[in-house]
């Protein structure tokens, strides 16, 4: 199952029996089976038929409302999938210290090992690397000794502050980069990163849906009114893949300064659209690669609902343990 990003301002989406027609001007830009989608992105001013919408959630695909720019705006689902009694288990180990406390340390630990992964790629490019690899060695152990969320957080935010550190000498002189910040970006690097975190939540969020779960009641992060938490907590491993896809872009010059606009005073800097669709472009090969796990070779967005269904599994029957996947762009 795919995700469709539509990213032409003025578009309008339509319903042709089993397809969805993109349209402008009354001219039909693409047509894609409706069988083939889970998800939609909606980039700025896209207009959707209600008979089209009725049509979306009626088969369960999902939109997902973003500015023009790729900032989140909201999303509109159908009908819960699952039921009260899938959710009921999610519940109870959310309050369960022990349990909530070790599956929170496995999102932990999948990141900071992916992290590592990366950097391996590039041991020998800085001389800051192999030292930093070593944090993150070191944050690992920190993680499994912690006794609480706040020694595993603390674990975590120590690995990934060293891990940013040899992020920034692998960016070229074009793209400066001096560590990791939110908002607003300051910097097309954190742009690109926040960007592409953005769009790894949308694809969890419907990968929980998908298999019964609530995407707000969470493990590691903690719940909040409107806060995807379960669907932050199950990114993090594949975070250090963003952060690849962003490293190759950058290095191979698929991604130019000219691809950014100019810093907005509130929401910093974004993507030209010559620069969005060159990113969601690169975006989808990445999905679309065989990644090899496990002696396997599937496309990157079946691990990752494999990874939603082995964590539904999980807590129906805590017995199991929470196993995360090496992730390498």
């Amino acid at each position: 199952m795919r995700a469709l990003y539509v990213v032409k301002q003025g578009a309008v989406l339509r319903r042709s029996g089993e397809l969805l027609v993109i349209e402008r001007d009354g001219e039909a830009l693409a047509r894609v089976p409706l069988l083939r989608l889970q998800l939609v992105l909606l980039f700025g001013n896209v207009h959707v038929t209600t008979p089209t919408l009725t049509a979306l959630l009626e088969r369960g695909i999902e939109l997902a409302l973003l500015t023009a720019d790729g900032e989140y705006r909201g999303r509109l689902v159908g009908p819960e999938a699952g039921s009260a009694e899938r959710r009921i288990p999610q519940l109870e180990a959310a309050r369960e210290e022990a349990l909530a406390l070790e599956l929170a340390r496995r999102f932990v630990r999948g990141k900071l090992r992916n992290q590592g992964v990366l950097l391996m790629r590039y041991h020998d490019h800085h001389p800051v690397i192999p030292r930093v690899i070593d944090a993150i060695r070191d944050a690992l152990v920190r993680a499994a000794r912690a006794g609480g969320h706040g020694g595993l957080r603390a674990a975590e935010g120590y690995g990934s502050g060293a891990y940013f550190t040899a992020l920034a000498t692998l960016c070229p002189p074009a793209f400066a980069f001096s560590g990791r910040q939110r908002r607003p970006q300051p910097d097309p690097v954190n742009a690109l990163l926040s960007f592409g975190y953005t769009l790894l939540t949308q694809r969890v969020i419907s990968a929980l849906r998908a298999v019964g779960l609530d995407p707000q009641v969470g493990f590691l992060h903690q719940m909040r009114p409107g806060r995807p938490s379960l669907a932050l907590d199950l990114i993090e491993e594949f975070r250090p893949a963003v952060d690849a896809l962003v490293l190759d872009l950058i290095r191979s010059g698929a991604l130019l300064p000219e691809h950014f606009a100019p810093p907005h005073p509130e929401r910093g800097i974004r993507l030209t659209p010559d620069g969005l669709r060159e990113f969601l472009a690169a975006w989808e090969r990445w999905w679309d690669q065989p990644l090899p796990v496990a002696e396997t070779q599937r496309p990157a967005r079946d691990h990752l609902f494999q990874q939603a269904r082995r964590l539904a599994r999980i807590l129906r029957a805590p017995a199991e343990p929470y196993l995360t996947v090496p992730v390498e762009a």
